[in-house]
């Protein structure tokens, strides 16, 4: 994700009506829950609120963060005993059917308690994992606070309603960020029915999760809240909290998490779908490939015909190697200029040859990598390929790495005659001799004599 989001309370004051057509257009009175909230799932931004930091009751979403533990602090493979204490619920609590003294693996304790809101389940993950279920509601306070969830408390592990357990919209979000960053909760949060196998006269227990109602359609009823980017994740109910939801969804890229406390029974899912539909329309997405094709590279080669109509200018096509490796950039709607500076910064250039004539189409002229921003995304690369061939222009002699190309996939062993080939031949021969006959002259010339000037004298006779 590029750019931190604002959070903002949008106004409940409007009273028009909720157009499914026109989902970036919802207002808070549009939301039937009394408090709401919908973040993206990697920054935590907040794209919609409502009431978020009001103190509600969470019913049975506090399992989100009881399974966390289990799956984080637990082994999924550790056969778990049921005590008596765990089995002391309150009345009207929604049951596993776990009985005292039976055992059953861990991995099948956290489906079963999120699928069936089990609140044994919880107290049984409780006792497993701290001891005793006053320690683990501690672990659990502590591990909210971590989180950011300043304004939740915790009196048990399942939710079931206590005056002194609460959380607001907000916190029940940033808890469940947290939770979907763990792949075997992303998979129990997405389990819409589950079989409890027992080995016992009872046999086996199967039962549907809530959320099924957004993850499945198999019913015309189901159809009404079926919602196909829906990924999960858990109901609450109880008459203080109302009707509760924790959803998340995944489209084109971009996950969401939306909470709706102390909504109605068909609330809990149309005010999820409308929540989500507006954060999805703030976000576009892109990819590095689609910038690259709107801004394509052009780069300068050099030694080309004169008669080349572009003289010399070549522009780049790009390839991945890994054609199913994630080069995404994902924005805030009106904000996408960021991807320009994403894009310049984080994408790197190496060529594999000297950017000379001649050419090719389609050949490999280097490679450009992109490295994402944080996260654990791995760095992409591509392949920069000409568009088009280049001629080299016939005066300018071919390089060694040319004629050695040339000659390796040449079958015949000697030369092919032409003009160039002669003049590469006849030149450094006629070199060789001028230099010869230059050097010969030099050394061999004969010094002249030199004439020695007599002086004549005239005899004069006197007498």
């Amino acid at each position: 994700m590029l750019l931190p989001l604002l959070c903002c309370t949008l106004p409940a004051a409007a009273t028009d009506a909720y157009d499914p057509e026109r989902p970036e257009h919802l207002r808070a009175n549009q939301i039937t829950g009394q408090s709401a909230i919908v973040i993206e799932a990697e920054t935590g931004d907040a794209v919609f609120e409502k009431n978020a930091d009001d103190l509600r009751y969470p019913a049975s979403t506090t399992k989100i963060l009881t399974v966390l533990l289990g799956i984080t602090m637990g082994n999924p493979d550790d056969m778990v005993t049921v005590s008596e204490s765990a089995l002391n619920v309150p009345e009207g609590s929604s049951l596993i059917g776990l009985v005292a003294g039976e055992q059953i693996r861990m991995h099948d304790l956290l489906v079963a308690t999120m699928v069936f809101s089990g609140n044994e389940g919880a107290n049984v993950i409780a006792e497993h994992i701290s001891g005793s279920q006053e320690a683990f509601v501690a672990l659990m306070n502590e591990t909210a606070q971590r989180m950011g969830a300043t304004q939740t408390r915790f009196a048990n592990a399942h939710g079931y309603h206590d005056d002194n357990h609460y959380t607001t919209a907000r916190d029940m979000a940033l808890i469940t960020q947290v939770a979907m960053q763990n792949q075997t909760f992303r998979e129990i949060a997405a389990t819409t029915s589950y079989t409890l196998e027992r080995n016992d006269w009872r046999g086996a227990l199967r039962g549907t999760a809530d959320s099924a109602f957004l993850l499945t359609s198999t019913t015309r009823e189901q159809d009404k809240y079926y919602y196909p980017p829906a990924t999960g994740v858990k109901t609450g109910y109880t008459d203080p909290a109302g009707y509760c939801f924790v959803g998340s969804a995944e489209k084109e890229g971009v996950q969401l998490i939306s909470v709706m406390l102390k909504g109605s029974a068909i609330g809990r899912w149309t005010d999820t779908k409308r929540l989500m539909e507006y954060g999805f329309k703030q976000y576009v997405t892109t990819s590095i490939e689609e910038i690259f094709r709107n801004n394509p590279k052009v780069i300068e080669i050099s030694s080309y015909a004169v008669d080349d109509a572009d003289m010399g200018r070549l522009q780049l096509a790009l390839r991945k190697v890994e054609p199913q490796a994630d080069d995404r950039l994902i924005g805030f709607a009106g904000q996408t200029d960021e991807w320009m500076r994403v894009y310049n910064s984080r994408t790197s250039v190496a060529f594999d040859r000297t950017l000379e004539a001649p050419v090719e189409a389609g050949e490999v002229m280097g490679t450009m990598t992109y490295t994402p921003e944080g996260g654990d995304r791995q760095p992409v690369e591509y392949q920069l390929i000409a568009s088009r061939s280049i001629v080299r222009r016939p005066s300018i002699a071919p390089t060694l790495d040319e004629i050695r190309i040339y000659t390796e996939n040449d079958p015949n062993p000697f030369p092919r005659f032409s003009l160039e080939f002669l003049g590469l031949i006849l030149l450094p021969v006629a070199a060789v001799i001028g230099l010869s006959q230059l050097f010969y002259k030099l050394f061999t010339r004969k010094k002249k004599p030199k004439i020695k000037r007599r002086t004549s004298y005239k005899t004069r006779y006197y007498r």
